[in-house]
């Protein structure tokens, strides 16, 4: 099922808005679209805080099912921390977005086109093309030590250069196996 970009632009609007600003700008009197990664200003703060700077949306009633609600995590790592290569120049953003059944609040797994499509409103079609998918890397479980983990939670990484520029997922990284959000031919 393919979700439309515009139903959840046009729904979550005001929210998409404020996490966008949080994530992306040094500026508090930002208040539009962000459609490029403030880098050197982003990259600073991110120094200074100490090398993450996570951000949180959500809960949002999903648009693909009706029982469902979403949380996503935003943050911004330095790249020699996360792939644990001191030197590494510049930044990982990161996405996670996780999915719970709105009354039972049990752990759901996530929809790839509606998750797809939540990072696509909150960083622009520009930007979606740098972004890989990692799939399904965590979960819980309210049974017990024999009970398998579902795994529940979608993970999406975009690499920054130094200078800000989205690159190429760095050879020899450790973060699993990484599909690009968008196939090119």
């Amino acid at each position: 099922m393919r979700v439309d970009i515009r139903t959840v632009l046009r729904k979550h609007e005001e929210e998409l808005r404020l996490f966008r600003r949080s994530l992306f700008s040094t500026d508090p009197a930002d208040s539009g679209l962000v459609s490029v990664l403030p880098a050197e200003t982003v990259l600073e703060q991110l120094r200074a805080a100490g090398g993450v700077m996570p951000r949180s949306f959500g809960p949002v009633r999903s648009v693909t099912d009706r029982h469902a609600v979403l949380s996503i995590i935003g943050d911004i790592t330095d790249q020699s921390v996360l792939l644990e290569k001191p030197g590494q120049q510049g930044a990982v953003l990161t996405f996670s977005v996780a999915t719970r059944h709105k009354q039972l609040r049990t752990r759901q797994p996530v929809d790839l086109e509606e998750a797809k499509a939540w990072v696509e409103a909150i960083v622009g079609p520009d930007w979606l093309p740098h972004f890989y998918s990692a799939g399904a890397l965590s979960g819980s479980t309210t049974g017990g030590p024999s009970t398998p983990k579902p795994l529940t939670t979608q993970y999406f990484y975009m690499f920054l250069g130094a200078d800000g520029v989205p690159h190429a997922e760095p050879e020899g990284h450790q973060l699993g196996v990484l599909t690009p959000l968008i196939q090119t031919r």
